[in-house]
């Protein structure tokens, strides 16, 4: 299993993530490149940045319109927090960030959808400020997970779990992500 870390390379983080149980760890502007932005032109600006020096392209969409963006006309490689799109469900359904119509454009691009681990302990609530997550917030959050999950494998999209850890103390284990695996019913 690969451990996808948004942090430089460093020779500590290597031999935790070998410790962890992973045999893979790939780190940021190494192996990886994270893209966020509102703007569509600023978006793909970095994307083809990020796709000429070869790195495997991520993108975290703020919007509903820059989701679809990226899923129809990018050539990124997986799409990370759709479920923090929106700050609020619907009275009569959950709003995950995705839905029959984007997986559907997922499967056809083939395009990962990335669940991440540190989304749950409470990094990124919304935009580019840090708050820790409350508990209603976190089930919701896991909720919308397990409908992305569904929606992701009625239509065959590629589903990636992962860290995604920003620093050092969010670093999990294999284990522990085999265990979220479950919970989301990969």
């Amino acid at each position: 299993m690969e451990n996808i870390i948004l942090m430089k390379e460093n020779p500590e983080l290597l031999e935790l993530s070998s410790q962890l149980g992973f045999s893979k760890t790939l780190f940021l502007d190494k192996d990886v490149v994270l893209v966020e932005g509102k703007n569509k032109k600023q978006v793909l600006k970095e994307i083809r940045e990020g796709k000429k020096k070869g790195l495997m392209v991520i993108v975290r969409p703020e919007t509903e319109e820059i989701l679809r963006f990226v899923l129809e006309r990018t050539e990124a490689d997986m799409i990370l927090g759709q479920e923090l799109i929106n700050p609020k469900d619907s009275v009569h359904f959950r709003r995950g960030g995705l839905d029959q119509i984007t997986c559907k454009i997922a499967a056809r691009r083939r395009k990962k959808i990335g669940f991440s681990f540190r989304d749950i302990l409470g990094g990124r609530a919304s935009g580019t400020t840090k708050v820790v997550l409350e508990s209603k917030d976190r089930s919701n959050l896991l909720g919308r997970m397990m409908l992305n999950v569904k929606l992701c494998k009625k239509y065959k999209v590629e589903l990636v779990l992962g860290n995604f850890s920003k620093s050092k103390m969010e670093m999990r284990g294999k284990q522990e992500l085999k265990a979220f695996e479950r919970i989301l019913k990969f």
